[in-house]
């Protein structure tokens, strides 16, 4: 008989499937969801009809014998041939890419700079703000500290908007404050795979949630999402980086934290 993992490391959910937008995807969900025991396996696959779209049920062995079967919604690239080649979350790094090239542009700009990932600009519609904490060693402890400044691009072209300085940032005291170590406590020790599926899953999810927010639209899926982004992101970056975010899109984090709809 297939068993469950109890309890289960998957983030609980609303509805029976995980959206996706890519094979690669489903390696990073799995990757960034491991079970107790150690990282899921593969143990077979099925292509299944479900009520709102095609469906891939995957079923997956923890070291221990644990099974597990995901389903997967993979209606927004079913029939696509080059499905497992897409890279989840390629529009949040361009957008992050093209902050940190900006800044870096519009000079100076720290050499420890770190882009982080972007939120909506309540000051620019249609743009991200990419924020720029600093990376650096002092006491032989390596750190991130609040970020000086933030670059603004269009969401999702990654266009140049504009740069400047941080909500809070000081130049009369500096260095600025210590966010926190880096990386952070909550991933120190993962092994590479879990860490870089994390991050890939994370910013596939985040680029959908951006995407519906400048919409305006609803998804079915958009609550849980916006519950597994919260966790993700409070695993991956220190929990002082979060208040500058909400400061720089408070609707935005308002809404992702489930309240008003855009």
């Amino acid at each position: 008989m297939l068993s469950v993992p109890s309890p289960s490391p998957f983030p609980a959910r609303d509805t029976p499937t995980v959206r996706v937008d890519g094979v690669a995807e489903e390696y990073a969900y799995l990757a960034a969801w491991p079970h107790a025991s150690g990282a899921w396996e593969r143990a077979g696959q099925m292509l299944v009809p479900g009520a709102d779209g095609p469906e891939d049920h995957i079923t997956v062995r923890a070291p221990d014998g644990t099974l597990a079967v995901v389903r997967f919604a993979i209606g927004s690239f079913y029939g696509e041939p080059d499905a497992a080649l897409i890279a989840p979350g390629t529009r949040v790094s361009e957008a992050m890419r093209a902050g940190h090239e900006l800044a870096k542009a519009e000079g100076p700009l720290h050499p420890g700079s770190l882009p982080q990932y972007p939120v909506p600009s309540e000051s620019y519609p249609g743009a991200v703000a990419v924020l720029l904490p600093i990376l650096a060693v002092d006491a032989g402890q390596r750190g991130l500290y609040a970020p000086p400044r933030f670059a603004v691009v269009r969401w999702p072209s990654a266009e140049a908007v504009g740069v400047g300085d941080a909500p809070g940032f000081d130049p009369a005291h500096w260095p600025p404050p210590r966010l926190g170590d880096w990386p952070p406590e909550t991933i120190r020790g993962w092994e590479p795979p879990r860490l870089a599926g994390t991050i890939e899953r994370f910013s596939a999810v985040w680029g959908r949630l951006l995407d519906t927010w400048f919409a305006g639209e609803d998804d079915p899926h958009l609550g849980d999402e916006k519950r597994e982004a919260r966790v993700l992101l409070g695993r991956l970056v220190p929990e002082g980086l979060l208040g500058t975010c909400a400061v720089l899109g408070p609707g935005f984090w308002s809404w992702l934290e489930g309240g008003h709809t855009p």
